[in-house]
């Protein structure tokens, strides 16, 4: 369980906090069979739900009825903004965060607590993109826009040098058991060749998905992967018609980092001293 606490830097604790903790609705595709039944087209794959939307109902409360009409136009200021929304887990009071927009601001002026003038009934609704919630981030940097109580850690980064192939090695995320993690599917790898041309560098989790970058890179160019948004560049130009994805790989995503510890090895041909795979990624929740 957890309650929606801040957007952007707006605090939501009021009074009477009511939030959605929905899962939002998972697609599903059957084709109808001429003998009856259907097929599953997902079959065994688990499939997650696309747009998820969150509500918060909550009460303000000011001093006087100007600081109170103040903190409601201060809300509709918001309507339509895509900004951090963060939650705190009850119990363990981790904080976790997405983006997410704000699509609708709705009051009710009511007679009973019209009168006092102090209080107003209001309701929040947000839809994210993303159905996982973050968690700590490894190897943010400070030109993304986070805050720095949004549960991000210094010296998280990830470098490896890529010194001889294959190279091999362990990325964890917290533990297998723990209770509501979610694999993360929103990775970015950065590879630089070092003093010398590097080409056909795979990147393969054991057990999981592997991806190749067939092209090239020369001394000075930087390849980045960005298997949230898709988009492969190389020093800034797009890169993507070099990329080829083993058969193995779920078409909804690109790499996914499991819950606990993911074996990694990376192959490539050429490079030079400095080489190096930077992986920046955050935990997801469910």
């Amino acid at each position: 369980m957890y309650r929606l606490i801040q957007f952007g830097t707006t605090t939501l604790e009021y009074y009477n906090q009511v939030d959605s903790v929905g899962s939002g609705e998972t697609p599903a595709q059957y084709q109808a069979l001429p003998e009856g039944g259907a097929l599953d087209l997902f079959g065994s794959q688990q499939k997650h739900p696309g747009v998820v939307e969150y509500t918060k109902s909550l009460r303000l409360f000011a001093a006087t009825p100007t600081a109170l009409t103040n903190l409601y136009l201060g809300l509709l200021q918001l309507r339509g903004k895509r900004d951090l929304l963060y939650r705190k887990t009850v119990g363990s009071n981790l904080t976790h965060w997405k983006y997410a927009r704000l699509v609708s601001v709705s009051a009710k002026r009511d007679y009973n607590l019209a009168k006092f003038r102090l209080f107003q009934d209001v309701d929040l609704r947000w839809e994210a993109q993303d159905v996982f919630w973050n968690g700590t981030a490894v190897g943010w940097r400070f030109d993304t826009g986070y805050f720095f109580d949004a549960g991000l850690s210094f010296d998280t980064g990830n470098s490896q040098t890529l010194s001889s192939s294959p190279k091999t090695f362990t990325l964890t995320l917290g533990s297998a058991s723990d209770a509501g993690r979610a694999p993360t599917r929103a990775i970015v790898m950065t590879i630089n060749p070092g003093n010398a041309p590097m080409s056909n560098i795979t990147i393969a989790r054991t057990g999981g998905e592997s991806i190749l970058f067939s092209g090239s890179l020369a001394v000075g160019e930087i390849l980045v992967i960005d298997t949230g948004s898709m988009q492969v560049t190389k020093s800034g130009v797009d890169a993507y018609s070099s990329m080829i994805f083993s058969p193995t790989a779920d078409l909804a995503t690109w790499f996914t980092l499991l819950p606990g510890a993911n074996g990694m090895t990376v192959t490539w041909t050429g490079g030079g001293t400095g080489a190096e795979i930077d992986f920046v990624y955050a935990e997801a929740w469910y």
